[in-house]
């Protein structure tokens, strides 16, 4: 990723705006996978990646229908972790 180039940092930056969002500060630090390692998930009826994690919450990021991607902490209770094959082309 081109640090410089706006559009691609966009997602780094977006992961760094919902890292200070998170919703139990007290929950302990907050950890990052690596951008090669992040895990497939699902949250209800919606698939995404893990970007980082605390003891009890998970930050998600997924794309809209419009194609913006969106990052979001939940609860630890709520992620599913899911193999390319269960992605449903997503």
């Amino acid at each position: 990723m081109n640090k410089f180039d706006i559009e691609n940092s966009a997602p780094l930056i977006a992961i760094i705006d919902a890292e200070g969002r998170e919703p139990k500060p007290a929950d302990g630090p907050t950890h990052r996978f690596t951008v090669w390692n992040t895990p497939l998930v699902k949250v209800t009826e919606m698939y995404g990646c893990a970007y980082a994690w605390t003891r009890s919450y998970g930050l998600i990021g997924w794309r809209h229908d419009t194609g913006r991607q969106h990052f979001e902490w939940f609860p630890a209770g709520l992620i599913k972790r899911v193999e390319r094959s269960d992605w449903h082309g997503r």
